[in-house]
């Protein structure tokens, strides 16, 4: 179920609609969500990397982060920011910008929330000098829309960045030892899941392999793209603390749903049918993720975990 988001989400909005496909307050709860599957994401030494050797931010910047949640991202980045750099960061969810209020009230940073849409940024034109989304885009229809509202704010020369997922991929990748994932997923299944889901809402899982073509597209120069370098291991026994929160956050990313219910089943099976899965594949599929059962078998799995996300960047053009 990890790749199908419709069977706990709402049902599909038209892909005309300018408006996140979740319904209002869908990530309110959010939070400690966001906090433990970054674990999956990054590695701190890659994001100083990226800082310092190949986005070279030496200079104090002031840095946006659209769709910020409680601004975690931005607790990680500011650290390797030069001195000086200040944050901010606006979202839709007033619980989670709440949150981020309170957490980085205490931080030695300079940050500020503000709540707003990313498809009609609440800033003036050009006036931060990097602009970011993490993992965002991918929830969102019309993500060049969004990604247009990136380049506004954005100083003539600044850097606009964005990290999104590569769902095939990530799927493809996954490896649990003791069910032979990597042969006996069906790839073919979840290409066809992401590709409706894109077609029907206009949310794309994939986008970001996309992205470069995007900024492109979104008259960016000196596009590059790199992909994030964080893969994990979760070996049996959990008897360490790291490896008990890796096994959570893998849980949390979807795969540690607990048993449905006769009606949840049967409202899976529908919404697989509904993105184009044949009656017989979508029942093989539910019992094949059944039989699984990571949030009862994980922690006695060897579980390979590759993020795969991609980030994309380029620079504003000068005046």
């Amino acid at each position: 179920m990890a790749d199908d988001p419709t069977d706990h989400g709402p049902a599909a909005e038209p892909a005309a609609s300018p408006e996140p496909r979740y319904p209002p307050g869908y990530w309110d709860a959010a939070a400690d969500y966001l906090r433990q599957t970054i674990k999956l994401q990054h590695n701190p030494d890659y994001l100083a990397f990226l800082v310092t050797r190949v986005w070279r931010l030496d200079r104090p910047s002031r840095l946006v982060e659209f769709g910020c949640g409680a601004g975690k991202l931005g607790q990680l980045l500011l650290p390797l920011l030069a001195p000086g750099s200040t944050y901010t960061g606006f979202d839709l969810s007033a619980q989670l910008l709440a949150q981020g209020r309170d957490t980085w009230a205490v931080a030695p940073w300079r940050g500020a929330f503000q709540r707003g849409n990313i498809h009609a940024a609440p800033f003036a034109a050009g006036v931060f000098d990097v602009t970011l989304a993490h993992t965002v885009l991918m929830h969102v229809p019309h993500p060049e829309r969004a990604l247009a509202e990136m380049v506004r704010v954005t100083r003539p020369g600044g850097l606009v960045i964005a990290c999104e997922a590569n769902r095939n991929a990530h799927t493809a990748m996954l490896h649990i030892d003791e069910v032979n994932h990597q042969e006996t997923v069906p790839l073919a299944l979840f290409q066809t899941l992401n590709r409706s889901i894109r077609q029907q809402t206009g949310v794309d899982h994939n986008i970001g392999a996309k992205l470069p073509v995007l900024m492109h597209r979104a008259g960016l120069r000196d596009i590059q793209i790199r992909v994030s370098d964080t893969a994990r291991c979760l070996f049996p026994p959990l008897d360490t603390a790291d490896k008990r929160r890796l096994y959570q956050a893998i849980c949390d990313e979807g795969y540690g749903a607990p048993p449905p219910t006769a009606e949840q089943r049967a409202r899976w099976k529908a919404n697989l049918m509904r993105h184009g899965i044949a009656e017989e594949d979508a029942e093989a599929e539910i019992a094949r993720e059944l039989d699984e059962d990571f949030l009862t078998k994980g922690p006695r799995y060897h579980t390979v975990y590759a993020s795969l996300l991609t980030w994309a960047f380029g620079y504003v053009p000068d005046l």
